[in-house]
């Protein structure tokens, strides 16, 4: 009876650890020289503030963390290129949006300059459990991509209708110039939304937020679509898989 009773204290301990799961982000800001040539003094050096992680993880999960969120990984670079071959890079930053539940979701960005300024996110929903990228198809049904991307497609549709009333309307350029404006809105209208080639989103306790990215050229960035389209939990439940992870939120 004791040791029936020991081992039922031990599988409650066990369980506690796993929903008690967690990880601690910390700031570590590094300023870095470069050490070839700059194209203007302003380039001599850049900033990156590394996440730094600890806390009750495993350490083959905590490995898995700290490659998942690399900079230099995640935006397929290094620190070596960028302090001898490059100048573009000023600033790499990341804001913790999410983390709890054994869920971190965290955004990496990167800024810098050539001919003109421009930056880059990438949004990264992490288990950690494991400490590594939570994919779509990880956490939605295979048997309801079509479906789940005709949703996000409506989203998406009524920012496209929007875009191209403004363009009408002379906000992206001159109005009078027919050929521009049609190939702009044609550009749009091709957009289109496909949860087989997809894998990034954000979560909160209030839904989650899938991000497109419809990778225009920066003399047209003006005219892309915003790209963000926030669910409730309520609203993707029929296409979540309730035994993945993001199944905790609407069961």
């Amino acid at each position: 009876m004791k040791k029936t009773f020991a081992a039922f204290l031990l599988t409650l301990a066990v369980v506690a650890v796993g929903f008690a799961q967690t990880v601690t982000i910390t700031p570590k800001k590094t300023v870095y020289t470069r050490k070839g040539k700059v194209t203007i003094k302003e380039k001599r050096t850049f900033v990156v503030t590394y996440p730094q992680t600890s806390g009750a993880i495993p350490v083959n999960a905590k490995k898995n963390l700290d490659n998942s969120i690399s900079y230099w990984k995640v935006f397929g670079t290094t620190l070596r290129e960028n302090q001898t071959e490059s100048d573009w890079l000023s600033e790499m930053s990341y804001k913790v949006n999410y983390n709890k539940n054994g869920i971190l979701d965290i955004a990496l960005t990167q800024e810098g300059s050539g001919a003109y300024p421009d930056s880059s996110t990438i949004e990264k929903v992490i288990d950690l459990k494991t400490g590594n990228q939570v994919k779509f198809a990880d956490v939605f049904k295979a048997n309801a991509l079509a479906d789940f991307a005709k949703l996000v497609n409506g989203k998406l549709s009524v920012e496209k209708k929007d875009i191209i009333q403004r363009i009408d309307k002379g906000e992206f350029g001159d109005e009078n110039d027919k050929e521009a404006n049609d190939a702009l809105k044609q550009q749009l209208n091709e957009l289109n939304f496909t949860a087989e080639t997809f894998d990034e989103f954000s979560i909160s306790d209030q839904g989650v937020t899938i991000i497109y990215d419809a990778g225009f050229p920066h003399v047209i960035q003006a005219a892309q679509p915003d790209g963000r389209y926030f669910f409730k939990w309520a609203e993707v439940k029929p296409f979540i898989k309730l035994d993945g992870l993001l199944g905790k939120f609407v069961r």
